[in-house]
């Protein structure tokens, strides 16, 4: 057995370096197969000899061999030298891999010098929108932007970046309220160092800017209070005699904002008149068409001409979503303003609206009445970007669509694109399927950037085409 154990390092050594079916075949009918038989005869040291060793006998588990592709890395190098810095003009989509960025044609174009690489995503009245940039951090905790397909960069000037509904602001200097705005096509959209009332903001508040809606950015006075910034630098309301100046504010939702002057609240439109006169002790911003105000100790619901629609009375706090209205603890529909009960089922929030589990499944009531039913459900446990993610009376988790048919089974989570907000099933194996049940590619992580999939196979990790072909592949180890 001693002397069988080099032969076999030695074999073990040769085949990971061929990979051929051929070779692998042809070793195995010359060496192993005559090593397992002698193992089992108790013959190991003298194959030719007719003597007998006494001892145990050794049997062999073949089960396990196969002809397993052998891959090699897969990638090139936009230049020979070491790529500390991002340039721009690159086709293709920029895939991170490792600390550094690649291309989906293969080829590496920023060395390991980042900390992280992370989509851009904004939410805007409840809906998450997908930017297509990049924010970049580097190991010096300095961040930069990008184009998620190469065509522009910034340099790392920025202690921070917010996406929001116009791009992303960075911000270069918080105190002094210096930050620049690029849309996702690379444009400067603003650039708050040529805003002449710059002054007049809040030390430090330049973070607010990126609460937009409406075309105006919420912003702080230096005095304390709060008004509207457009993205030339003008104030709303600044050349009329309609008020320019809040004690509070929130941010443009549903195309009007709550604001207060002297403990009295109302909506203003975007041409800064009141829409609805200051007249409520509080009010909270508009999320579907609704908003929650407070009148007399009491909580009402109205929509956005000012119209009671709910009446709520002394309860202590009331939330509004696009799909949902709670009130300590009592949810109400947004199309009939009624308790979530359906046939006699107390409904259960989603986003969509409510769900229900009747005899034979699940039933989802939407905000706009429409319905979805899981046939053999048991419960929701979440819905992204139109598919559902149920787990089924036999406890199978499973992906489904809108018409109760089962996109995937073992489901682990719904994942989207970060570059084009597509969802897709995940497998507890880490197989990956689209919205259509078309398998896309295994050994997945969940990472998926413009329809390119991250996975992992053996030493290596990269990513593949929808069509489950390798785009680039490196060995694992040299990208922790």
């Amino acid at each position: 057995m001693k002397k069988l154990m080099p032969i076999a390092l030695c074999l073990v050594l040769l085949l990971s370096g061929c990979g051929l079916s051929e070779q692998i075949a042809a070793v195995r009918e010359e060496y192993i197969d005559p090593a397992i038989e002698r193992a089992d005869s108790g013959n190991l040291d003298q194959p030719e000899s007719d003597s007998v060793l006494t001892g145990p006998n050794i049997s062999t588990d073949r089960s396990l061999i196969s002809d397993v592709p052998v891959y090699e890395p897969l990638y090139s190098r936009a230049q020979e030298g070491y790529m500390s810095v991002l340039e721009e003009g690159w086709s293709g989509t920029l895939l991170p891999i490792g600390s550094g960025l690649a291309t989906s044609e293969g080829e590496i174009v920023l060395d390991p010098v980042l900390a992280s690489a992370t989509p851009a995503v904004c939410t805007v009245e409840g809906e998450e929108y997908t930017l297509q940039i990049y924010i970049l951090e580097n190991s010096e905790g300095m961040f930069a932007a990008c184009s998620a397909y190469g065509d522009w960069v910034t340099d790392f000037a920025y202690t921070e970046i917010i996406p929001f509904e116009l791009g992303v602001l960075c911000i270069s200097d918080a105190e002094a309220n210096l930050a620049v705005c690029y849309s996702s096509e690379g444009e400067v959209l603003f650039d708050t160092a040529d805003f002449s009332a710059r002054g007049q903001l809040a030390p430090g508040s330049v973070a607010s800017l990126a609460q937009y809606g409406s075309g105006y950015m919420l912003c702080e006075y230096a005095n304390g209070q709060w008004g509207f910034l457009s993205t030339d630098g003008t104030f709303l309301n600044r050349d009329s005699d309609l008020p320019s100046y809040f004690d509070g504010a929130s941010p443009f939702s549903n195309g009007l904002a709550a604001v207060s002057n002297n403990g009295a609240w109302g909506y203003i439109n975007a041409e800064g008149g009141f829409v609805i006169e200051r007249q409520y002790e509080q009010a909270t911003p508009f999320a579907g068409g609704h908003a929650a105000v407070l009148s007399g100790g009491n909580w009402s619901v109205i929509n956005t001409s000012g119209t009671v629609v709910l009446e709520l009375g002394a309860v202590s706090a009331v939330t509004v979503t696009p799909g949902y209205i709670e009130a300590d603890g009592t949810y109400y529909t947004v199309n009939d303003y009624t308790e979530a009960v359906f046939f006699g089922y107390t409904g259960i929030p989603c986003d969509e609206g409510f769900w229900v589990r009747g005899t034979n499944g699940v039933r989802v009531f939407r905000s706009d009445g429409t319905q979805v039913y899981f046939s053999g459900g048991a419960a929701l446990l979440d819905n992204v970007a139109g598919l559902w993610l149920v787990e089924l009376a036999d406890g199978i988790v499973a992906a489904m669509d809108d018409y109760s048919r089962v996109v995937a089974a073992g489901v682990s989570e719904i994942v989207t694109d970060g570059l084009t907000g597509l969802p897709y099933a995940i497998t507890e194996d880490g197989s990956l399927y689209d919205s259509s049940g078309a398998l896309v590619a295994q050994g997945c992580t969940g990472l998926v950037l413009n329809t390119y999939a991250q996975c992992e196979s053996g030493p290596y990790r990269g990513y593949t085409a929808s069509s489950g072909e390798w785009v680039i592949r490196m060995i694992s180890d040299t990208l922790d």
